[in-house]
């Protein structure tokens, strides 16, 4: 088998607060205490009877230019501005605005040329070879060469820059400029999901003499950043904002901004957010808040969007002594539908495999489709089949300890609709609220996870490609097995997987392994989210899919009229 990719870091987790009415919350725990054999929505759209979702890749273009744009980050300030080292929502971003990748995720996910003109693989692909654009400076004037490409990809595999996406070059052997414009990467093993991640942080160009003058201050508010993308760093005012500004000499004339000056605000609190996106005070926001989604809809000064995601949400086992029979039961009564509709206001859908479908390699959706299809999900609530799979299982009478982050309203509703499920069927499951700290250190270390039997967890795919997501959960050397999920069958098949350049082929070994990590029910699928992003009615432009996150987003944002 060869070595997997598995990123040193995790997909970064975060959740808004939802705050929701009581009765509401009743009315549903109600609906899904009594549900018996009764049949629950599978996903795609609205659910209890209402219009479906739709679903767009961007907002209308804009008509015209903005002297400036105020837009507010998911998730507050970012930690850092090196894309070495991000790895959460708002630092990639803001990064991705700044700087240019070798490879371009578009907004329906496809992946184009970018400051890579192409690419070509050699024998057994066991070499990559690019071609790089012509023409392309930096913001302060200097030449794009294949030294600043080779070194900043390089960057990636040194252990001293705590590289988050360190661990897609697990199978990179050497990066060399071998020509003004040609850069060579070798591999130990053929590697189909590194040109993929080219198109991320993973592989994102900054120039190497700035960044090496800068030293661990690169990335700072002190040091900042040297790229070439649309926007230039102005100004970072820690704990207050982040200024852009256009960069009037960018290569690429359908990224040129459209906006001069952009303010990044790091309002975090739902309630202070849609409070300044209804005055205006800020025009815009990818992650918008869900619990907020009926207040922003019904504002009229505004627009909701709602796209494609990457991004799921699970309920982890913590342990292998919580055996696979709770597991299944368990999975067997949690109404995904009622999740999504009630706590989400239908920004999410149902979801029954460790990999949602948004993250299917679109020239394989048959083979996934068809696997998923041929699972024994439980797509309907069933008590009595639940009751079942229990009936005689001594752990059945032990209490089931979840953790969740403290002080997080989705979380908490999610926890509270799980522990009225689980007891329609004997189960007593006890809700506990972890400390932010507490509650982190419980995805890396096992000590930190005594006490609990189950722990509410989001996280995303960088890219469509299943190998992005599962190189960190199902094989035995992953950081989140947590339960020492062990089946050399699944270990081959994600390791020919890797080396498998055919797309169909790659896709049978991914549903083979699938059909037997997902009856282990190590960890439970409930939702796969979408994208929600508000713009006030004055502006447009912005990608609307979870691809904002990898490129230029808000270059294209502009006026409305």
């Amino acid at each position: 088998m060869s070595e997997q990719i598995t990123p040193s870091g995790p997909r970064a987790r975060r959740g808004r607060r939802i705050a929701l009415p009581a009765v509401v919350l009743a009315l549903v725990f109600g609906a899904a205490a009594c549900s018996g054999n009764g049949t629950a929505a599978t996903g795609g759209g609205k659910s209890q009877g209402s219009a479906p979702v739709r679903l767009v890749a961007t907002s209308p273009p804009a008509k015209g230019d903005l002297t400036s744009l105020t837009w507010d980050l998911p998730a507050g300030e970012p930690t850092t501005l090196d894309y070495v080292k991000a790895g959460d929502y708002s630092p990639d971003m803001v990064i991705s605005n700044l700087c240019d990748s070798l490879l371009r995720l578009n907004p329906d996910f496809s992946i184009s040329p970018n400051l890579a003109t192409s690419w070509t693989y050699g024998p057994g692909h066991l070499s990559l070879t690019f071609s790089l654009r012509a023409g392309v400076r930096f913001w302060d004037g200097h030449p794009l060469t294949a030294q600043d490409v080779a070194y900043s990809l390089l960057r990636n595999m040194n252990q001293k820059n705590s590289p988050v996406n360190g661990g897609f070059y697990v199978n990179v052997k050497s990066i060399t400029a071998t020509g003004p414009h040609t850069v060579v990467v070798k591999f130990s093993h053929p590697d189909e999901l590194f040109i993929k991640e080219m198109a991320t942080v993973a592989g994102d160009v900054s120039e190497e003499q700035y960044t090496k003058a800068k030293g661990a201050a690169y990335g700072t508010a002190q040091g900042g950043v040297m790229c070439s993308g649309p926007f230039e760093l102005a100004k970072w005012s820690p704990g207050q904002s982040i200024t852009l500004t256009a960069n009037p000499h960018y290569w690429n004339p359908a990224y040129q901004p459209r906006a001069k000056k952009v303010t990044l605000d790091f309002i975090t609190d739902s309630a202070s957010l849609v409070q300044a996106l209804k005055s205006g005070a800020v025009q815009g926001t990818f992650e918008a808040p869900v619990s907020e989604l009926p207040a922003l809809e019904a504002d009229s000064g505004g627009t909701v969007y709602q796209g494609k995601s990457l991004a799921i949400y699970e309920l982890g086992v913590t342990s292998a002594s919580t055996d696979v029979k709770i597991r299944t039961a368990l999975s067997m009564v949690i109404d995904r539908s009622a999740l999504a509709h009630v706590v989400f206001h239908d920004a999410a859908s149902a979801n029954y495999t460790l990999i949602p479908p948004p993250a299917w390699d679109p020239t394989a959706i048959g083979t996934y489709q068809a696997a998923l299809n041929a699972l024994p999900k439980a797509t309907t609530v069933n008590t009595a089949a639940a009751k079942k799979v229990i009936a005689g299982d001594p752990q059945a009478a032990q209490p089931l300890t979840l953790g969740i982050l403290a002080g997080d309203q989705t979380e908490i509703d999610t926890a509270t609709l799980i522990q009225q499920e689980a007891a329609t069927i004997g189960l007593n499951v006890m809700i506990k609220q972890l400390q932010p700290l507490q509650f982190s250190n419980a995805f890396y270390v096992p000590s930190a996870r005594k006490g609990l039997n189950l722990i509410l967890t989001k996280g995303y795919l960088d890219v469509p490609d299943p190998l992005d997501y599962l190189g960190l959960i199902v094989l035995p050397t992953s950081i989140f097995n947590w339960t020492n999920f062990d089946n050399a069958t699944v270990s081959k098949d994600v390791g020919l997987a890797q080396q498998t350049f055919d797309n169909a082929k790659r896709a049978q070994l991914i549903t083979s392994a699938q059909a037997l990590w997902e009856s282990a029910h190590f960890l439970i699928p409930m939702l796969s989210l979408h994208e929600v992003v508000f713009m006030n009615k004055a502006i447009t432009g912005a990608p609307i899919s979870f691809a904002y996150i990898y490129e230029p987003s808000l270059a294209t944002v502009g006026s409305s009229k």
